[in-house]
């Protein structure tokens, strides 16, 4: 089996759900797969980098952690209630995978090249071209995409090491789920089920803007502090992948 395939026994969950400047405005968008890329951690969690670019030619840049750090095992799913899950970042990886090639994650990873893009390097502070793989068969490829405009807080490191909120925020986009050119999304394209999802979405979420910030918040709950910290890992990532 290959490494990035589920165990026969996680339970599937659906992604695909009708919830409550430079980022784009909540809605469904047609785009094009710009760059899809694997990035590893310090912590040697693995994540799927992707470059989408709409009609209006406006970028949107999104991490999806899909293999957990060492301390957690390096794992594509998580256990809950005796019960394995994909992680959330696998699941709509692979979402992107279905809608684009009609393959799974697991599958597209055969499409894997080594190539050398221009990445954010933490010690020059810029982007800096860097040797990853490239997931090809995804590269320039059309997609439907739901799109949330999310504000959360900016957070640093305390002297325990953990990500606090400094009180100031950022605006940023978060990918939902996705789907073929004809309006399909994954799960109904894997389900054959009629394409429905997009528009329900959209009538509820189009134009929304989700407020993570602790402001909203008594204090800063654990929960609060540690939900930070896979997003700032975006940028610290580190290590070779398929070497």
């Amino acid at each position: 089996m290959s490494e990035w395939e589920l165990p026969k026994d996680v339970e599937s969950q659906s992604i695909e759900r009708v919830g409550g400047g430079f980022a784009w405005e909540s809605g469904v968008y047609d785009a094009t797969i710009k760059m899809v890329y694997l990035n590893k951690s310090a912590s040697e969690a693995v994540s799927v980098n992707i470059i989408l670019q709409n009609s209006d030619g406006k970028e949107l840049k999104e991490s999806f952690w899909i293999k957990s750090g060492k301390a957690k095992g390096n794992k594509t799913y998580f256990t809950k209630n005796k019960k394995n899950y994909p992680l959330p970042g696998y699941s709509i990886a692979n979402s992107m995978c279905v809608a684009t090639s009609g393959e799974s994650l697991a599958k597209c990873m055969d499409t894997a090249e080594k190539k050398k893009i221009n990445i954010w390097n933490p010690e020059l502070k810029k982007e800096a071209p860097t040797e990853r793989p490239v997931l090809m068969g995804l590269v320039n490829k059309s997609i439907k995409v739901a799109v949330h405009q999310v504000i959360e807080d900016k957070t640093t490191k305390n002297t325990s090491g953990q990500y606090v909120p400094t009180g100031e925020s950022r605006t940023l986009n978060q990918c939902k789920f996705f789907g073929n050119t004809d309006g399909k999304t994954a799960e109904e394209i894997a389900n054959d089920k009629p394409a429905v999802m997009f528009d329900k979405w959209a009538q509820k979420n189009t134009g929304t803007v989700v407020d993570k910030t602790t402001k909203t918040k008594n204090g800063n709950s654990a929960a609060d502090i540690m939900g930070t910290s896979t997003n700032t890992a975006t940028n610290n990532s580190e290590g070779s992948l398929f070497s």
